[in-house]
């Protein structure tokens, strides 16, 4: 049952979190929330366009997290999983159920006594195991494996409660269903796109909060943080990251042909199969973008446009000054050449368009949004624009790829078969 009070009360508790605990509370405001009456508790997903999700159940939320405390815990608890990137890493384990208990000893040590539930899972409810703090998960499921296999081997109980967990069976697993049916499926690429989006998230939560806020988290957590937020980001190549984000959010649908069904297969080649993507294209008309640059972007929107997509482009400065329908050529003139606002076109893609996904291709370089485009977002960032991993760039919500265009590829043109 949907509840129409749930998400303000998640929104009230970020709110509280940004307050007094800010690392998770501006990481959380970069995740989708959504209700979901068939999971048990709160877990992650993976939403179609390859980001993350986080899942509430309503009941839970409403009637079990009675305390403040507890609802800031639960999201915390999450927030460590995303950190760690727990929900990723389950088929490196032949144990599922060991797997979760070891991401949980991992992230619960990072909450206060009060922030958990009386079941939840921590070092101290397997003493005979003797679990040393703030360790990997590795470190954690190969103890728990150990005298797992020491029990079935031997027919003794090392750990009365590592018996009790592992008899409750998937019962345990509350909080965590996602996990599995969202992520274990994903591909190299989709795995690459949601990477990508943690990575910007994790950056951009790093830049806001600051050293005061970050000095107040435990030294374990610092370092991990740390480590995420100053590795060297791979090379990417703006084309294929492009398609890549093309591709993660495509929709099948079926399609009628005048071919007759076959009698002797039971066919009916008269339906094909054919993926569909409307897609909003956003062009910064200021001046500080370069013709060949456009041109560039073009041709890799043609190869987009090839593969059956429905592109509607919009070309914006500080106002909305032209739409209309890509039909395979690029624009001879742009409509403005002014300065930068991103709003204007933000709002569209909330309030006018159809599209499932955006890609605004600009400078970078103007006042930061305030409008969060509640769609796919793709920042396409000239040559001359913000330079990477700079302010202004982390202030830019949302997946971003750097244009590189080298001369010799200004005119290549797809083919146009």
């Amino acid at each position: 049952m949907q509840s129409p009070h749930l998400l303000d009360q998640v929104s009230q508790t970020t709110i509280q979190l940004i307050l007094h605990e800010p690392f998770y509370g501006h990481f959380l405001t970069g995740l989708v929330k959504e209700q979901n009456s068939e999971i048990a508790t709160i877990s992650l997903g993976v939403n179609v366009n390859k980001t993350v999700k986080l899942a509430i159940n309503p009941d839970f939320w409403e009637n079990t997290l009675h305390e403040p405390a507890q609802r800031h815990g639960a999201l915390k608890h999450e927030v460590l999983h995303l950190v760690f990137r727990h929900p990723w890493q389950g088929k490196q384990f032949a144990n599922r159920l060991l797997f979760h208990l070891a991401a949980d000893l991992v992230v619960n040590q990072y909450l206060a006594p009060a922030q958990l539930s009386s079941d939840a899972i921590t070092l101290e409810r397997f003493p005979e195991l003797e679990l040393p703090p703030f360790r990997s998960i590795d470190t954690y499921y190969d103890t728990l494996n150990d005298a797992l296999n020491k029990t079935l081997r031997q027919g003794l109980i090392i750990s009365p409660a590592l018996s009790q967990v592992m008899q409750a069976g998937s019962g345990a697993l509350a909080g965590h269903e996602l996990w599995h049916k969202d992520a274990d499926w994903l591909s190299a690429a989709e795995k690459k796109l949601l990477d990508s989006h943690l990575d910007d998230l994790l950056r951009t939560t790093v830049q806001r909060v600051g050293s005061k806020g970050m000095a107040s988290l435990p030294r374990m957590l610092q370092t991990q943080l740390q480590l995420q937020s100053t590795s060297a980001e791979p090379s990417l190549d703006w084309r294929r990251y492009l398609r890549l984000f093309f591709g993660a959010g495509q929709r099948t649908y079926l399609k009628n042909t005048i071919r007759k069904p076959s009698r002797r297969y039971g066919v009916n080649p008269g339906l094909r199969i054919r993926n569909k993507h409307k897609l909003l294209v956003i062009l910064d008309t200021s001046d500080s973008i370069g013709d060949n640059e456009v041109q560039a972007f073009f041709n890799e929107i043609q190869h987009i446009w090839q593969q059956g997509a429905e592109i509607m482009v919009l070309e914006c400065d500080t106002q909305i000054n032209n739409t209309y329908i890509y039909r395979g050529n690029a624009p001879l003139e742009v409509s403005g050449r002014g300065g930068t606002n991103f709003d204007a076109a933000l709002e569209y893609a909330n309030q006018k368009s159809a599209a499932d996904a955006v890609v605004y291709f600009t400078d970078g370089l103007g006042p930061r949004p305030t409008v969060l485009c509640r769609k796919p977002l793709l920042w396409m960032i000239s040559e001359r624009g913000v330079a990477e991993n700079t302010t202004e760039w982390m202030s830019l919500p949302g997946r971003k790829v750097k244009i590189k265009v080298e001369s010799s590829q200004i005119f290549e043109k797809p083919n146009s078969g």
